[in-house]
Order: C-alpha cells, then sequence, then structure tokens
C-alpha cells in the first residue's frame, strides 16, 4: 500500500512539473513574439524628433531662414510668382517668376541653398524672357535657444549677375549687379507661436556700364514677424520687412533722391500634404518704396 502511494504522488509531481514546463515554454514564446512586435512597430514609427521637423511650424521656419535643416536631408522646391506694378512704381509692369530652389543640410547646425529663376517681364514698351538672377547661400545656427535667449542664425549670401542688365536697351530680367549680402535672425518659441526678427545687409558691386561707373546704394534690412501652428499640418505667418537703401553714386557723384525706404508687408499660409510635401502660398505687399504693388509665391517643397 505504502508503495502504491509513493507511486501515485511521484506520477502527480512529474506530471505537474511537465505542465510547468510546457506552461514556461508557452510564456518564453509569448514574450519573444511580443518583443519582435515592438521592436518592428519602432522601426516602423518615426522618432519623435523627425515628427517635429516635419510639423508645418518647422517646415515653414526653414523657409523663412529661422531653421536648417538636419544634416544630410535635403529640400527641392518649384516656386512660381507674378508681381505687379502700378505706372507709377517703377519702370515694370508685371513680372512672372519661376523658380527652383535646392536646399541641403550639411552637419554642424548649416544648410546651404541654391536658387535659379526664369523669368518672363512684361512693360509698357516691350517684354523678355530669359534667366534671372541665380543667388547661394548658407546658414548656419549660432545659438540654440535656452530660457529667456532665443536661437540664433547667421546667413550668407550672393546674388549673381546672370540675369539681362537691359544695358543694351532690351527690357532687363536681372538687377545688373553682383550682392554680397549676410543677415543675422534671432528666433524665439512661445508654443504656438514663434518670434522671428533680424537685421540684414546688402553691398552690391560697383560696375562700369557703358564707360560710367555706378556704385549703387547699399541696404540696411530689418524684419520681424511670427509662424503660428494653427494644427501639426498647417500654419500661418505674418511679418514686417523693411529695406533701408543709402543714396547711389555714377562716377563718383550721388545720385539725387536715390536714397529711399523700402518696405512690405508678408502673410502666408502652409500646410503639410505627406511626408515629404508641402505646400506653401505667400503674398508680399508694398508698404513704400518702389516695389511691386503686390506679389504672390507658390512654392512646393519636397523634402528626401
Amino acid at each position: 500500500m505504502r508503495t502504491a502511494l509513493i507511486a501515485v504522488l511521484w506520477l502527480l509531481t512529474a506530471s505537474v512539473q511537465a505542465q510547468s514546463v510546457e506552461e514556461l515554454q508557452r510564456l518564453l514564446k509569448e514574450r519573444d513574439a511580443k518583443i519582435r512586435e515592438l521592436s518592428e512597430a519602432r522601426e516602423k514609427k518615426p522618432e519623435p524628433e523627425d515628427d517635429e521637423l516635419n510639423r508645418a511650424l518647422e517646415r515653414t521656419l526653414v523657409q523663412q531662414g529661422a531653421l536648417v535643416l538636419p544634416a544630410r536631408s535635403h529640400e527641392l522646391e518649384p516656386q512660381f510668382a507674378y508681381a505687379h506694378w502700378d505706372r507709377d512704381r517703377g519702370p515694370f509692369r508685371s513680372e512672372w517668376d519661376a523658380a527652383l530652389a535646392f536646399r541641403a543640410g550639411v552637419g554642424w547646425q548649416s544648410q546651404v541653398q541654391l536658387r535659379v529663376p526664369y523669368v518672363h517681364v512684361a512693360t509698357a514698351t516691350g517684354s523678355a524672357t530669359g534667366l534671372g538672377d541665380i543667388s547661394f547661400s548658407a546658414l548656419t545656427q549660432l545659438a540654440r535657444e535656452d530660457g529667456r535667449r532665443p536661437s540664433l542664425f547667421a546667413a550668407f549670401g550672393w546674388l549673381a549677375r546672370t540675369g539681362d542688365d537691359g544695358s543694351s536697351g532690351a527690357v532687363p530680367t536681372g538687377g545688373g549687379f553682383n550682392v554680397p549680402q549676410a543677415a543675422l535672425t534671432a528666433v524665439k518659441r512661445d508654443d504656438p507661436l514663434v518670434y522671428f526678427g533680424g537685421i540684414s545687409y546688402a553691398a552690391p558691386r560697383p560696375r562700369n556700364i557703358s564707360g560710367v561707373r555706378v556704385e549703387p546704394g547699399r541696404t540696411w534690412g530689418v524684419r520681424g514677424g511670427a509662424v503660428l501652428a494653427a494644427t501639426p499640418e498647417a500654419s500661418v505667418n505674418a511679418g514686417l520687412n523693411l529695406g533701408f537703401v543709402s543714396a547711389s553714386r555714377v562716377d563718383g557723384g550721388r545720385v539725387s533722391d536715390s536714397d529711399t525706404v523700402l518696405g512690405t508687408l508678408q502673410l502666408g499660409f502652409g500646410t503639410v500634404l505627406s511626408r515629404r510635401l508641402m505646400l506653401n502660398v505667400s503674398g508680399e505687399f508694398r508698404v513704400s518704396g518702389a516695389l511691386p504693388n503686390f506679389r504672390l509665391v507658390l512654392g512646393v517643397p519636397i523634402r528626401f
């Protein structure tokens, strides 16, 4: 009897042990499956920083020169613009502009940009179509926002005299001068708003035209504005730009009444269409100076 009882107890113990092993193996398989599921989800889900950089707010700041692209990321932006002058606002009446802008994040909190425009200009005396003035610029972040201290960005650029300057009597498609440029921009976040402001300086290089030395006036610029994140996929922005232009000189002599103040009010809207694609619509409206009454711009930045 005692032997039979021991045999029964041994069988029960072996059965429990077998069930425990099977249960442990099942739990291990479930754990491994859960780990694989989490790993796959993590690979598919973008990093939080990437999500932020793809919001409409941040992508609009890139357009404003108030944020740099991450390293090894690029943007190709087809742009289309139309500008209209009244008869008392200078020699031009209207201008169509199709341009291609390329931006690249190069690391060290910096990016470079190349913009190539192709323009059609129509005036009361004629019209012209051709290459405009190509521009190149580099933007770098000097300081990150910390408490009350804003972020700070520096930009350096060159506007090349690649368009027709009209010196042969044709309608010009460019400004006629090489222009080195520099700017400083401060950026302060106060979600859902981002404020920006800055100063700029442009110094057109003098040149001889038909034996006459022409020195265009230099320009100090001031700008300020804000970008509002209406939703993660949409943003609106507004800004005021002022340019203080010194007097031009011809053969060393000052050209009277050539110093002026240029002012524009800028309003814009941006919406993210997909992770790679964004639509920007903006308008620049004359406040003062010999500028177009309005300039409308449509841009489609493609990030890759």
